[in-house]
């Protein structure tokens, strides 16, 4: 987890840069299209193109600082663009435009609100997960996406046998297959579950009896399973 939380920052801040180079030249693209073509051809819509790159900037303003921007570059246009139908259409249908952009800005900035909301929600869930003595692991209903420490220790995970990326059947009884795959199913449609005494094999071979609890969660922007296993407590038999 430390390794992903210190290597995370560095990947957004490359992505940034990236994307505010691809706003910053894909801008000036479109204000020198619209410099050298006449008022009534609009060029200036493909303005939207850069203004919808804001969202995957990490700054909440970003796009109503683009839009001002825009505004400032169509304003500019307006006067200093060849003139093929009158001042007064061409302002009046720049002017419509503008409205346009800061409507958009307005959702693009809520949108990037929940996704930020979100992210970090994800990542607390990560936090809690990796100091669990619970083995938790998030899968679809085909491969494993996560799995926190407890987890591969409890199916003798290793370097040279991951856990993650590997196909959920590999660790089920081929008896309970169908039946946890439905349980699986349910779960992602909003149920949540809990399944006692599930036969299961580790890694290594070995058979594993757990109680296990299925619930719904949003992993990497995606529908997931998130399973919570416990061994199995054997009842005494009755003598």
């Amino acid at each position: 987890m430390d390794a992903n939380t210190s290597i995370g920052p560095i990947r957004w801040e490359e992505r940034t840069l990236g994307v505010v180079s691809l706003i910053v030249v894909t801008t000036a693209l479109v204000f020198y299209l619209d410099l050298i073509t006449p008022l009534g051809l609009t060029v200036w819509i493909l303005y939207f193109i850069p203004l919808y790159l804001t969202f995957y900037v990490r700054w909440s303003a970003a796009p109503f600082a683009a839009t001002a921007v825009f505004i400032a570059l169509i304003g500019a246009t307006s006067v200093l663009s060849y003139r093929d139908v009158s001042l007064l259409y061409a302002l009046l249908n720049r002017l419509f435009f503008t409205g346009m952009l800061v409507v958009s800005a307005i959702f693009i900035w809520n949108a990037a609100r929940t996704f930020d909301r979100l992210w970090v929600s994800e990542e607390h869930h990560r936090r809690l997960a990796e100091s669990s003595p619970d083995s938790i692991l998030v899968s679809t209903a085909e491969r494993i996406l996560y799995a926190n420490p407890a987890g591969e220790q409890m199916f003798a995970a290793d370097r040279a046998h991951a856990l993650v990326g590997r196909e959920i059947d590999d660790l089920i009884d081929p008896e309970e297959r169908e039946s946890l795959h439905d349980r699986v199913r349910q779960t992602m449609e909003g149920a949540r579950m809990h399944i006692s005494a599930v036969r299961m094999t580790r890694l290594d071979g070995s058979p594993l009896c757990a109680d296990a609890t299925f619930g719904e969660i949003v992993w990497d922007g995606a529908p997931a399973v998130q399973i919570v296993l416990r061994p199995a407590v054997r009842r005494p038999s009755a003598r």
